[in-house]
Order: structure tokens, then C-alpha cells, then sequence
């Protein structure tokens, strides 16, 4: 079922919007498949832009992503997480998207996060412009205090979901989406964002064999 909530069912990009992430873009990131790299993005920035917001917009107005922007190349140099360095499953791989791709995620984002921001919990601290687990230690720091300074008994518990990004099913991210007055093409543009990847393990300018993503996690990805 479907709040009562703002609608956002089509975004219509600007060219000065599309500069500005071409612009923003950190020269030190790694390319993708395609082998652009974002400094050489980011230098002709104004020249481009046009062009790839006829891209994006139609691509957004379709509500399908394009084949090759969800292609990746996995690094051999995964990030340990935590726990037992010996068991595979405690690293995380890093998957290197086509820096175009990135720039309409980013584009993508910015419009979502305007239209999502203010259903957000009041004390979310994650995923949220402005917080970060900085703020949510001085706040629960602060409580505490309080609490003490009014001689009352202070008890925390701490809750850890593991592998919480693994567990989200992708048709509960969408209802959720929908219900929070993301429709038509757009959530059709995420449903199609989520489905169809592919990667390859890279090394020293050898490849494997392009293969499905069956469990698609995107941390990195800005609009997951």
C-alpha cells in the first residue's frame, strides 16, 4: 500500500546539473570496463554534459538502465570487514562501475534524497546529509549525561544486523520505495537498476569471464 506521501514518479535532468557531478568528480577514482577515467570526465565537463542528459533523461524515461552501465570490474584486492581473516566470506569486494554510470547515480540520488529526506526517523543518523556516527555518539553521549546528572540508571543495548546490506530482498526495497511516493518510471528505472549485472575479475590488465551478479549488494553505488 502506498502513503500518503509526495509522488516522484519521472526526474528531468538539467545540463547544469549533469556538469556539476561531471565537475565533482574525484580524479583519483579508478574507471570501470569502459576505461574512462573521471579526470578526463571531469575536464571536458561542460562539452559533454548536453549529450548525457539527453542520455540520462531518456534512460530515466524508459525506466531502463543502460546494459553497460551495469557491468563492473571486481578488484583482487578485496576489503577485509571483520572477524576471521581466513574465511572469504569476512572480505568485501570492490566493484569498479563505469564512471559515467556514477555520474547518473549521483543525479539520481540527489533528486531521491530531496523527495525521501523529510520521512526520514528525526534520530537516523546513517544516510543522512549532515549526520554521521559522529553526531550519533555525541547525542547518545549527551543522553547519557543527562541521565546520569539526574541520577537516574543508564542502560544501553547495541544491536548489530550482520551482513545487513546481503539481507535486503530487492522486491521489499521497491514496495518500500513505492510506498514512499517513488512510481512509475522511476521505480520501474530501479527495478531494472537491480537486476541484469554482470562482472569480471580484473588483474593487471587480464580478465575473467563476464558473469551474473546473483545477489546484487551496491554499497559503493550512490543510490543504494
Amino acid at each position: 500500500m502506498e502513503s500518503s506521501c509526495n509522488k516522484l514518479s519521472d526526474i528531468d535532468l538539467t545540463i547544469s546539473e549533469v556538469a556539476a557531478v561531471l565537475r565533482s568528480l574525484d580524479p583519483n577514482k579508478a574507471c570501470g570496463p569502459d576505461g574512462i577515467p573521471s579526470r578526463i570526465l571531469s575536464k571536458v565537463a561542460d562539452e559533454i554534459a548536453p549529450s548525457l542528459c539527453i542520455l540520462f533523461n531518456m534512460s530515466l524515461s524508459l525506466g531502463v538502465v543502460p546494459a553497460k552501465s551495469k557491468f563492473a570490474n571486481i578488484t583482487p584486492r578485496p576489503v577485509f570487514k571483520k572477524d576471521d581473516p581466513t574465511i572469504t566470506s569476512n572480505y568485501r569486494p570492490i566493484s569498479l562501475l563505469c564512471v559515467i554510470s556514477k555520474v547518473l547515480e549521483r543525479c539520481v540520488f540527489n533528486h531521491c534524497y530531496h523527495h525521501l529526506s523529510p520521512s526520514f526517523y528525526q534520530f537516523q543518523h546513517g544516510f543522512h546529509k549532515g549526520k554521521s556516527t559522529t553526531t550519533q555518539l555525541l547525542e547518545v553521549y549527551h543522553d547519557i549525561l543527562d541521565s546520569v546528572a539526574s541520577g537516574n540508571e543508564v542502560d544501553v543495548i547495541y544491536l548489530d544486523l550482520s551482513k545487513a546490506f546481503d539481507k535486503v530482498p530487492h522486491n521489499l526495497l521497491l514496495l518500500k520505495l513505492k510506498h514512499h511516493g517513488i512510481n512509475g518510471s522511476l521505480l520501474s528505472w530501479f527495478g531494472s537498476y537491480l537486476t541484469d549485472r554482470y562482472q569480471r575479475v580484473a588483474l593487471d590488465g587480464s580478465f575473467s569471464y563476464w558473469l551474473p551478479v546473483t545477489s546484487v549488494q551496491l554499497i559503493n553505488c550512490f543510490v543504494c
